[in-house]
């Protein structure tokens, strides 16, 4: 009876060593997951970002978000996240929800090294051409007019862009009023970098002929100890361009030790 009960002690202590081996080393293979913030509030809606919670959240994904609102934006959470995206919407009522205080915490946030996602109007809402904006990057609207209406438009992806994106060169992407821009000359901010051109445009009410071809479609640079990169369309929105979202996120992560 006595060597049975020996032989089983032992048979399970081995194997509870084991299995803690195993675990340990499991976790320190598999690194920790890209810690994303998603704005909810006033100002943003649409299918983009239950798009972004499908794909950042997917089980296999290497990113786990997490939807944050203007008052937790305002007490500072923004500490427990590598990346904050603000998708799509209007990027002045974005501004407006969070706040001067808001604004602060997400400038403080990418300064100190956080990663800054803006989509459409969380573009906007990056860009150095308005009282209410962020300021992150060194570009400004072309236009007032910015109701240039809804259409898929043609995208040529920069080597700049292949090598953070991978994918295609020559893309079909969705575009909805997102941001037109050029250089704001902001003696504070370095140039932006082009990500990927618009080669075709849209621009129904009365909107500029001519200003959308040829402009920067996603356009990136630092904000200090950060990374930020803004998308004028909707490639979350787009069949086949899903994974341009989550390139980004990785390459703007703290994580990603490559120059901005």
């Amino acid at each position: 009876m006595f060597p049975l009960i020996l032989i089983l002690t032992a048979f399970f202590t081995a194997w509870t060593t084991q299995a803690i081996a195993d675990n340990q080393k499991t976790s320190q293979t598999s690194p920790a997951k890209i810690k994303v913030a998603l704005y909810k509030g006033p100002g943003t809606g649409g299918n983009g970002p239950p798009d972004l919670i499908k794909t950042l959240n997917a089980p296999a994904a290497p990113t786990s978000l997490e939807e944050i609102s203007p008052d937790q934006i305002r007490a500072g959470a923004l500490t427990n996240f590598d990346v904050v995206i603000f998708a799509g919407g209007s990027g002045s009522q974005e501004a407006k929800a969070i706040g001067e205080d808001g604004r602060a915490q997400v400038e403080k946030f990418v300064g100190h090294g956080g990663g800054y996602i803006g989509i459409c109007a969380g573009a906007y809402l990056a860009t150095a051409g308005y009282p209410w904006s962020l300021h992150l990057i060194n570009a400004r609207t072309l236009s007032p007019k910015w109701q240039r209406g809804k259409a898929v438009l043609k995208l040529e992806v920069t080597p700049a862009g292949e090598k953070i994106f991978g994918g295609d060169t020559n893309v079909d992407c969705l575009y909805h009023q997102g941001p037109i821009v050029g250089p704001a000359d902001a003696t504070n901010l370095p140039p932006y970098k082009v990500l990927a051109w618009f080669r075709s445009e849209v621009a129904s009410n009365n909107t500029p002929v001519g200003i959308q071809i040829n402009s920067p479609a996603i356009f990136a640079g630092p904000f200090q100890k950060g990374k930020v990169i803004c998308i004028s369309p909707h490639p979350e929105q787009t069949a086949g361009l899903e994974y341009i979202v989550p390139q980004a996120v990785n390459w703007v992560s703290s994580r990603n030790a490559g120059p901005p």
